[in-house]
Parts: C-alpha cells; sequence; structure tokens
C-alpha cells in the first residue's frame, strides 16, 4: 500500500491529531454495547467541550447520542455521523474508535472555518449500530429533518481505500420454538422436541441457501437449546440476520424464511413464532454527486480510492442514506486483508496506520463538509 502524499490544503494540527489518537485509544480500551456506550459518549463530550464546542447530550432522546455545530445556529446542516459502540466478546473487533475519530477530526476541521460556513457542519453521535439500529431512532425523532448531506465512514480490513460503497440491507429474526417437555428417558415420547425444530429450521436454511442470490445472505445460532439433558426441551430459539442488496429481494428472503420455520415446526409438531430482532437496516444508497467531492478531497492528499464498491455488511446508515444524500470513506488498517469482527480487526484497529488513515479521512471529510457549506452549486448537484 503506497503512503499518501499529502497536499497544500489545511490539514489538522500536530497537536489535534495526538490528541484524537488518545481518544480512539480510550475509546478502544473501553469496548461498550449498543446503547450502554456511555464511557464513549462522555470521553467524546469532554473532549468536544474542551475544544470549546458547545454539546447536545441525549440528542432524540437517547442516553449516549449527542451533537455539536458550527457555522449558523439555526437552518439546515452537513452533518457527519460518529460511531462507538463494540461487539461482544471482541470488543471494537468493528473499529468504531476509529469511526468515532475520523468524523470528530472532520468535524475540527470544519469548525476551524466557521466563519465562512454558509450552512451549518453537525457532528451527530449515533449509538448502537451493531445492533438496535441507533441512527433509525435518531430518523425517528426528527434528528435528520434539517440535514441536507449526511458524510460518515468505515475502516476496512481489505487493505483499500473506497467512497461510494453499496452495503447490504439487513434485517434480524427472533425465531422460538415451543414445544412440550418430558423425561428424555423414561417417557420422550410424550414430548415435543422444540430443540429439534430448531435443528430441522438449520437444515432447511442450509438447503435453501443454493437458491439465494450469490450477495445475499442469511446467517444465525442457537440462542436457547433446552436447560438439561434429561429434559426434552419445551422451548428454543434461534437469532438470524437475512442481508440483500436489494428491498424487495430481502422481503421475499423474509417471506420464505418464515414459511421454512412452519415446515420445522410442521415436522416436530411444535408451535413457532417469529419476532424482531433488529429492525430493518435498509441497503446503502450513496450519493455519486457527493462521492465525486469527497474522492477529490482524498485525492488531494494523495488516495485514489475505488467507487461503487458492494460492501456485504450491513449498517443502519442504509436508513439514513434513503431519507438524505450519503457518502462514506472506507479506510484500511492493515497492510494485509484480516476479516472483520475479529480478534485481528481489533488490534489493527489501533494500529498506526490505521490511525494516520483515519486522519487522511477525517482531513478529507472535513474538506468535503466545508465544500458543501460554502459553495452552493454542489449542494443543488447533490440535492438532484
Amino acid at each position: 500500500m503506497c503512503e499518501p502524499v499529502y497536499s497544500d490544503m489545511p490539514s489538522l494540527t500536530t497537536a489535534q491529531t495526538a490528541d484524537l489518537v488518545l481518544l480512539s485509544r480510550d475509546i478502544h480500551k473501553h469496548p461498550e454495547l449498543a446503547y450502554q456506550e456511555r464511557h464513549a459518549a462522555a470521553a467524546i463530550t469532554a473532549f468536544l467541550e474542551r475544544a470549546g464546542h458547545r454539546v447536545e447530550r441525549g440528542t432524540g432522546g437517547l442516553e449516549t447520542a449527542f451533537r455539536a455545530r458550527v457555522g449558523p445556529p439555526l437552518g439546515p446542516a452537513i452533518a457527519l455521523l460518529a460511531e462507538y459502540d463494540a461487539l461482544p466478546e471482541v470488543g471494537h473487533g468493528c473499529g468504531h474508535n476509529l469511526i468515532a475519530i475520523s468524523n470528530i477530526g472532520a468535524f475540527l476541521f470544519a469548525a476551524a472555518g466557521a466563519a465562512q460556513l454558509e450552512v451549518a457542519v453537525e457532528l451527530i453521535g449515533t449509538p448502537a449500530e451493531e445492533n438496535g439500529g441507533g441512527k433509525i431512532d435518531l430518523l425517528r425523532k426528527g434528528v435528520f429533518d434539517r440535514t441536507i448531506a449526511v458524510l460518515s465512514s468505515h475502516p476496512a480490513g481489505q487493505g483499500g481505500w473506497a467512497v461510494s460503497g453499496t452495503g447490504l440491507g439487513v434485517v434480524g429474526k427472533r425465531v422460538t420454538f415451543t414445544g412440550v417437555a418430558a423425561h428424555a428417558g423414561s417417557a420422550p415420547e410424550k414430548g415435543r422436541n422444540a430443540l429439534n425444530a430448531v435443528i430441522r429450521f438449520f437444515v432447511g436454511i442450509d438447503g435453501w441457501r443454493q437458491q439465494l442470490e450469490v450477495d445475499s445472505r442469511v446467517h444465525g445460532y442457537i440462542n436457547d437449546g433446552g436447560k438439561a439433558m434429561n429434559v426434552v426441551p419445551a422451548r428454543a430459539e434461534a437469532i438470524f440476520g437475512l442481508r440483500a442488496k436489494e428491498r424487495e429481494t430481502l422481503d421475499g428472503m423474509v417471506e420464505r424464511f418464515g414459511e421454512i420455520a412452519k415446515g420445522a415446526a410442521l415436522l416436530t409438531g411444535t408451535n413457532v413464532e417469529i419476532a424482531e430482532y433488529l429492525p430493518y437496516y435498509e441497503p446503502v444508497k450513496a450519493n455519486r454527486a457527493l462521492g465525486d467531492v469527497i474522492a477529490a478531497e482524498l485525492e488531494r492528499r494523495g488516495v485514489t480510492p475505488v467507487r461503487g464498491i458492494l460492501v456485504t455488511a450491513s449498517t443502519d446508515l442504509g436508513n439514513v442514506s434513503t431519507k438524505v444524500p450519503t457518502d462514506w470513506v472506507r479506510f484500511p488498517v492493515s497492510e494485509r486483508p484480516v476479516p472483520g469482527h475479529s480478534d485481528e480487526m481489533r488490534e489493527a484497529s489501533v494500529s498506526d496506520l490505521a490511525h494516520r488513515n483515519a486522519m487522511i479521512t477525517a482531513e478529507a471529510l472535513g474538506a468535503t463538509a466545508v465544500r458543501l457549506a460554502t459553495e452552493r452549486t454542489i449542494r443543488e448537484r447533490i440535492a438532484k
């Protein structure tokens, strides 16, 4: 991977960069799950206040959401979205510490020229991307009603830069089978084994996969398989995610998924209920005109991103992208490919390379925000 060459464009100061890296390491060291990101939210808001910014806490009624603003105090805004939640067990194996600092850095970059902004620039802290859909909550509460463009970022373990990537939509389902308990040794025939239903459901899903489109996904785990080896399980549960790049495809998958669950219940004489586990994350629809501006700013800093790749992961940024012109930067954290949501990705997310590339991303996003906020023709082009 070539080392980027900086242009003569303004940049974050050495002190700002050092402070952002310290913030990244602090968030990384204290991983917190969805809606529980109290340490991260407190650390970020304190960081912003030390830099002289007023911070709104509890934005949209979410305890760990926040918002800061520079430029005109009223009216429309360009939003930079920070994430900072982590995963169970692997912690920051998705590198949300880097999403946080790259968007905070972009906000600081834009704030340096606040006096010239015709449109405000906001930093919005968005909790619960991994599980729960914090951005969906904020959309419902009207937090993006005056937003004219959204910018964000995401670390990539594949060793390359990208802009205007699309992403798969995802929906999570909780599937609960209910049978009849019985003594597994003396009277198994009197029971109806809910775990057997879950197992047959998984077999049915495996058979279905060969009919799925190549970029669609279905995956899950058994959440409850019974409580004792000598009791026929009367209850068993599995959690599943379904993904596709088009909503129509995903809707069809959800319908077929339900039919397979009913078939497993019929085979085992059990009952089945399907409930929402994860709200509907829409496929990401990147705004190519907005991406043109981001790509140009990256190129001014020695980076040439690929455009329009399909990211087979999912994010609630997709829901925002259906309402507001949106684009994002994916930046590398490792010289060699590493799997996302892994121990390797967690360690790569605090590497020197990751922090260096996060700062390049911050400057490119910040410069994009400034251009949007000062050039009407660009805003009009993006709105079309």
